[in-house]
């Protein structure tokens, strides 16, 4: 009768001297690991916040085609709601963003529902992103953008996107015709994802 568990031939268990390591390289590897996936998360939360600015940009614009309506896109520091939308001011570099129905007189409309198009609070990304850019724009039922008192700006309007320790920027810029595109800065000119030469180099700057 077998009293316990016998080892075949050539079989062994492990050493204290292949724990450790075993334990030091697993150590190793986390410690270069580890860093490396901080930067990642924080360029690819770089990403996600321009890719909103873009998609509420696109959102305010087509809203204002739909509509044949003037659509305004603003950033702002209040918190975004569909029950605050009215109330919203519109600040340079603000932290959120909103896109809201404008009247003839250049105000939201009078009901919150007819006024809201959209809107976003950074904080659901990261604190810590920063978006640099006008306070608003507004698009016309053309498509076309135009500051409030009506006057076309000759320039690109451009948002930069970056994060406190990131390595990483991106720009989203709108074009006197209503065009709209995201881009990195570190791209060479040619490559689809380069801000140049539709949009200088000094208009949108690496970190």
């Amino acid at each position: 009768m077998l009293t316990g568990r016998s080892r075949r031939p050539g079989q062994r268990g492990v050493t204290l001297l292949e724990l450790m390591v075993t334990v030091s390289m697993v150590g190793i590897l986390l410690a270069i690991g580890v860093p490396n996936m901080a930067d990642w998360i924080r360029r690819s939360s770089v990403r996600g916040a321009a890719e909103s600015v873009q998609n509420g940009l696109r959102q305010a614009l087509a809203e204002a085609v739909r509509r044949n309506h003037q659509v305004e896109f603003l950033l702002t520091n209040g918190t975004p709601s569909l029950s605050g939308i009215r109330t919203l001011t519109s600040t340079a570099n603000g932290k959120n963003w909103a896109a809201r129905v404008l009247g003839a007189d250049n105000l939201p409309l009078a009901t919150p529902a007819d006024a809201y198009v959209g809107s976003f609070a950074m904080q659901e990304i990261a604190a810590d992103v920063s978006v640099g850019g006008p306070a608003n724009l507004v698009f016309n039922g053309n498509g076309r953008v135009q500051a409030l008192d009506g006057t076309a700006p000759s320039t690109p309007q451009v948002f930069r996107i970056s994060r406190t320790g990131a390595d990483k920027v991106y720009c989203v810029f709108v074009t006197p015709g209503g065009g709209i595109k995201m881009c990195d800065p570190s791209s060479p000119s040619g490559n689809p994802a380069a801000c140049a030469p539709q949009l200088a180099a000094d208009l949108c700057a690496g970190p």
